[in-house]
């Protein structure tokens, strides 16, 4: 009987997918060294990130150059970079050595035993470039082409019933070009991070007699970043600038814009702002010693904001920690409870803020799932809509889409604790809010002059709430009266700071 092995990267995926397949076969999985064995006996095993390490600096290095100054035999630039299995550690971190060469880790053992005797491989692993760079170089450790005909690819999306069943019924061949061109960008962003770290930290660390600095490809620019704005935070010098306020008798303000012409002569900056407090002061002193003012016009522009795209793993972290008062880390804990434990949203692995066409034809579904516990933000969406967010062109083949609920509620409100509850209803709310419509709002601006100056008032009327009634972080709006038509009846002068630098 043909035998299978299918790959994962992560422990919990594969236990995940082991469940799946062995309802599908009648029974249950069972633990079996660093794996699962499915009934039919199929192995499931599992990665836990690259198994598969870049050899370290010292093994392109002579042992006569520990003597020398790194700078004599830098840049280090092999034809070919090596690699190696990961090791196993001891409890106190360091490597484990048997005869002289390092032990493997249990799970690359458990693996190369498993393929050693099967058929079929599939890849189930985490389905970006980095996630097929796991597999690839993995195969090529174990001697196996990663374009073989035996080895296909499982586009595990996440680890919804649905979505395996869909997964593991469109295999695709591993050696399809849209997987290995994704394997091998992400190799040759791994070359690069080494060639570039371990050289950079290398001489660096020579010519600041300091073993500790490193750089690379990511932090040397934040570094750049980092010190650039300190730079100009240290240079900045305070600007002040004036604007006089003219307060009508129903309390609406005309705030001063401009005196048209007015850029860098006496008393202006280069933006046309007021400098001079004098200057600012004359103006108030004129409209209070009864300066008749003018309407120049008014308009009302109708202005409307789209829904905030989905969550990436990112954005989540920033808004939920912000919004709930945690810490990220926690944020980030209880995405991967709702994710992998609970089975309640899809990957969070994901910096694509767009979801997928299919999207269309399953939300509504995931609103009826969802209904029981938000059953007043999904009577409000519109299953049959098309949100801006859906754009498979801008997810990609090998991408992952962005993190959404897949229509599943808890058996109980106490399953959940208090954070993964409330990221859950962030995440719930923002996918909800795909599907209403714009929140649509009128800006009125009426422009008044006095003497050579322009003095606005803007007042903003919401039209329609839109998808601020499913989303709980509305747009700030700050609603006044219309400008009357009737003279001012005071003027005042207000002094504020410009800071272009914070």
């Amino acid at each position: 009987m043909p035998r299978t092995v299918i790959l994962a990267e992560k422990a919990a995926v594969a236990k995940e997918i082991a469940s799946f397949l062995a309802q599908q076969q009648g029974g249950r999985s069972r633990r079996d060294d660093c794996g699962y064995r499915l009934p039919n006996g199929d192995f499931v095993g599992y990665t836990n990130g690259h198994l598969i390490d870049m050899a370290p600096m010292d093994e392109y290095v002579s042992p006569e150059h520990d003597w020398v100054d790194p700078l004599v035999y830098l840049p280090v630039m092999p034809l070919e970079l090596k690699r190696a299995p990961r090791a196993r550690r001891n409890e106190d971190g360091s490597v484990m050595v048997r005869n002289g060469a390092p032990v493997p880790d249990p799970l690359y053992v458990a693996i190369e035993r498993e393929v050693r005797e099967a058929d079929v491989i599939i890849n189930a692993g985490d389905k970006g470039r980095e996630g097929q760079l796991v597999m690839d170089e993995l195969f090529r450790s174990l001697g196996i082409d990663p374009a073989a005909p035996h080895v296909l690819r499982a586009a595990v999306t996440d680890m919804h019933p649905t979505a395996l069943e869909k997964a593991f019924a469109q295999l695709t061949p591993n050696g399809l070009p849209r997987w290995q061109l994704s394997g091998e960008s992400a190799r040759a962003r791994q070359e690069g991070d080494w060639l570039v770290g371990s050289n950079g930290s290398r001489a660096y660390q020579s010519l600041l007699e300091d073993k500790s600095v490193a750089v690379g490809r990511l932090k040397g620019p934040i570094l750049w970043m980092a010190a650039k704005r300190e730079r100009e935070i240290a240079a900045f010098v305070p600007v002040h600038f004036y604007t006089p306020v003219i307060t009508l008798d129903d309390g609406t303000e005309l705030r001063w814009k401009a005196r048209p012409g007015a850029d860098l002569t006496e008393g202006f900056d280069a933006e046309g702002r007021i400098t001079s407090e004098a200057l600012a002061r004359s103006i108030v002193d004129r409209i209070n010693g009864g300066l008749e003012g003018r309407y120049g016009k008014a308009s009302v522009c109708r202005k409307r904001k789209a829904p905030p795209m989905p969550f990436t793993k990112t954005t989540l972290e920033m808004e939920a920690s912000q919004r709930l008062g945690i810490p990220m880390e926690d944020v980030t804990e209880a995405m991967h409870n709702l994710y992998l434990k609970h089975r309640l949203i899809s990957y969070i692995g994901t910096d694509c803020p767009y979801i997928p066409e299919t999207m269309l034809l399953e939300a509504r579904g995931i609103m009826a799932g969802l209904s029981p516990m938000f059953g007043k933000v999904m009577r409000g969406a519109n299953a049959g809509g098309r949100p801006g967010s859906v754009d498979d062109a801008k997810i990609g083949e090998n991408e992952h889409h962005a993190i959404v609920p897949l229509g599943t509620l808890p058996a109980s409100g106490k399953d959940l604790s208090a954070a993964e509850r409330e990221v859950f209803e962030m995440i719930t709310h923002r996918f909800a809010a795909q599907f209403y419509p714009d929140f649509e709002y009128d800006v009125t601006t009426v422009e008044v002059e006095f003497g050579g100056d322009v003095f606005v008032a803007d007042s903003t009327q919401v039209v329609r709430y839109g998808w601020t009634e499913a989303d709980p972080q509305p747009p700030e709006m700050d609603v006044d009266d219309d400008v009357p038509d009737q003279a001012p009846a005071e003027a005042e002068l207000e002094d504020d700071s410009e800071a272009e630098v914070a």
